[in-house]
């Protein structure tokens, strides 16, 4: 009797492979492969002879808990022959001990893990191997899969870099962050697929979830809802308190792979706390490990409209202190999301590349908080009636934003502002660490007669789909207010700002003006108003005036807080008519950067001498300082803490950290400090690592 040959080893070829798929970079003992493109492994089985031989070779390759071919997570398909972006297989050589086979994926495979079958006849007999598993990418190479990105630097960018730049701050001030993306680092990949295993659609129905993964459309609205954890269990709990307790502090966090290893450490309890700038960057760590371009985008003067009215309501009392709105409309004074790039085959051709994608979350779409994916092109032309989610993120860059004052027991409608929304729209630059923007993308120019045709084509359509109320009309004014910084302050430093009005009438005009000060988080929650001051002033006509008012750190230092910022209100009324008009100015604190400065030559493999510094900019000493280091691509993997006691006034602090590079190339390092008295400060650099 002829008995069937056993395998002895399965060399899964994983340097080739990585090589030809682009999956050498990802850190693991899986075999990580891109959809639609060819593979091999090699099988070795014991003593076989050369007369004797497997026949009719069959392959099978399944997914997800319960396979089945109408799903399309159960492939069954003959050794024949290779044909490209199909399931196929073909021998690769004539050699029977060991047996070479090249197999190929669909372009249109799901991803995730499948498991590997080989069956085939001996003398009669039907015998099946297990091969192993492997996990199943999208593949931005390929121009028939519906994430290819056809410039390999866009590619190299937006799905390779595993270490990037967030901006925070103001359309005034950007402030540069840098960001661990890590989507390569150990434990990453499996951490990926478990939030995919994780969500409330495969959980309900693992079969179904598992047979839509061949689209990015269905992975990237998971994700959106995944990262955060308002529905599910998802990764990052979402906190605009001012405690944190029982958390982190969302500025502390230098990347996404801690928050990851977090989550999955913890048994997939969510990771306390984050605000849109972590949930952004966790969300492109995901996208690109799992092969999806992505790319991080900071809008300025977001606008979050409630009620889908295109517009925010702003109240302010007569001293101009901003009021909590009862609808929730706001402003932010930054807010960030990330682009997925995706052929839209739900849509029409025209709204292929770039989509919107935010875990914030803000407001549910389709039951979850969610939002998109929304075609930035759909954005730019006002076509809010197609899916995902195009409106909410029109209002956030084209939105215009009306004041109201609580006046006299009444409310008073100041000007509605057409201008103020969308500013700066940034991402980090390919290839550089330069900033792009790319505010032209969203919308046209503001003011312009196309910018306001596309805000009305936008109204229009939201009109037609539910009752709407109609906008008052804008107000006409024959004055004109402005409020501007002398320069960007130094924290520590006195404010100096500027008042400039115009009166555009023909007679002579008396204007009381009322200044005020408060503290506002940066997604627009008013806090506590710390300063008020008031004047009059005469104007003649067709004449400007200009004066000036300083804010010490004695009023505001105490009131400076991580992630918030100073509203500067100037309230002004034409004590004839009683119009009135409304300027602000958000304050963005300068800060001094933490220096990071390497010491000798770094080596593959050896500890590198690292000294981080930061200079004491206040006139009072610094207690409790903490120094926080984190890298990719450096051993140890996690944080490191360095204490400082104190830092005198004008003084530099400095401490000493030792890490070691494992990755040829660039390493990234980031630095946080923080102390009871300034917080959260940050500060970067690049280490060359030679090839050695």
């Amino acid at each position: 009797m002829a008995y069937p040959p056993e395998i002895s080893r399965i060399d899964a070829n994983k340097l080739k492979n990585g090589q030809e798929h682009r999956t050498q970079s990802i850190r693991g003992k899986e075999l990580y492969l891109r959809r639609g493109q060819p593979f091999s492994i090699t099988l070795l089985f014991y003593n076989r002879g050369t007369e004797n031989k497997l026949d009719n070779l069959k392959l099978t390759a399944q997914t997800g808990p319960y396979p089945s071919q109408q799903t399309g997570t159960l492939l069954q398909f003959p050794v024949t022959r290779l044909r490209e972006n199909t399931w196929s297989a073909e021998v690769e050589s004539e050699s029977v001990n060991p047996l070479s086979l090249t197999i190929c994926t669909s372009v249109k495979a799901c991803i995730g893990r499948y498991s590997l079958y080989l069956e085939g006849t001996y003398w009669g007999n039907t015998k099946s191997y297990y091969l192993g598993d492997f996990i199943l990418l999208f593949n931005p190479w390929r121009s028939d899969d519906d994430v290819f990105l056809e410039d390999e630097a866009l590619r190299q960018e937006y799905v390779m870099n595993e270490y990037g730049l967030l901006y925070q701050g103001s359309k005034d001030f950007v402030v540069t962050t840098p960001w661990n993306f890590g989507q390569f680092e150990d434990g990453v990949g499996e951490i990926c697929l478990r939030i995919l295993d994780m969500n409330p659609n495969f959980l309900k129905n693992p079969s179904l979830d598992c047979s839509k993964r061949g689209d990015p459309v269905y992975i990237s609205r998971v994700l959106s809802a995944m990262i955060n954890s308002n529905d599910d269990r998802g990764v990052i709990e979402s906190c605009w308190d001012e405690l944190f307790s029982n958390g982190a502090n969302p500025s502390t966090w230098n990347g996404s792979v801690t928050i990851l290893r977090l989550w999955h450490n913890s048994g997939c309890r969510p990771v306390r706390y984050g605000q849109c700038w972590v949930l952004a960057g966790v969300m492109c760590t995901v996208m690109r490990f799992l092969g999806i371009p992505a790319r991080v985008v900071t809008n300025y003067e977001s606008a979050h409209d409630t009620n889908l009215s295109l517009t925010v309501d702003e109240y302010y009392d007569e001293t101009g202190k901003k009021l909590e709105p009862t609808e929730g409309d706001s402003v932010w004074n930054f807010h960030v999301w990330i682009e997925g790039w995706m052929t839209r085959k739900d849509l029409r051709p025209s709204y292929d590349g770039w989509q919107v994608l935010d875990p914030t979350p803000q407001e549910i779409s389709g039951g979850t908080y969610c939002c998109g994916p929304a075609p930035v092109k759909a954005v730019k032309e006002g076509d809010v009636d197609i899916d995902y989610d195009v409106a909410f993120v029109f209002t956030e860059v084209n939105g215009d934003v009306i004041h109201w004052v609580l006046r006299d027991g009444g409310v008073e409608k100041g000007q509605v502002d057409t201008l103020t929304i969308g500013k700066s729209i940034s991402t980090k630059s390919v290839g550089t660490n330069s900033r792009e923007d790319i505010t032209d993308q969203y919308k046209y120019t503001d003011g312009s007669a196309q910018e306001r045709a596309v805000f009305e084509k936008a109204l229009a359509k939201l009109k037609s789909k539910k009752p709407f109320m109609d906008r008052d009309s804008v107000i006409a004014l024959d004055f004109n207010t402005s409020l501007k910084l002398a320069q960007s302050p130094l924290i520590g430093q006195t404010i100096l700002l500027l008042y400039r009005i115009y009166n555009r009438g023909f007679e002579p005009k008396r204007f009381s003006i009322i200044v005020s000060a408060q503290e506002m988080m940066y997604n627009g929650k008013a806090l506590d108003q710390f300063w008020t001051d008031s004047f009059e002033l005469d104007v003649s006509p067709g004449k400007d005036m200009e004066t000036s008012f300083q804010l010490h750190p004695f009023h505001y230092q105490r009131f400076v807080r991580p992630g918030n910022n100073i509203r500067v209100t100037a309230l002004t009324t034409d004590l004839k008519t009683k119009k009135l008009k409304l300027s602000s100015k958000n304050i963005i604190f300068e800060v001094p950067e933490i220096k990071i400065q390497v010491y000798g030559a770094p080596q593959l493999n050896q500890p590198v001498s690292v000294i981080l510094s930061f200079s004491n900019p206040l006139n009072e000493i610094l207690n409790n300082c903490v120094m926080t280091a984190e890298g990719t691509g450096l051993f140890p993997g996690g944080p490191i803490r360095a204490q400082m006691d104190q830092i005198f006034p004008g003084r530099v602090g400095f401490v000493r950290i030792f890490c070691v590079p494992f990755k040829r190339g660039k390493l990234q390092l980031e630095a946080n400090f923080s102390c009871n008295q300034i917080k959260y400060i940050k500060g970067s650099a690049i280490i060359e690592v030679p090839w050695i």
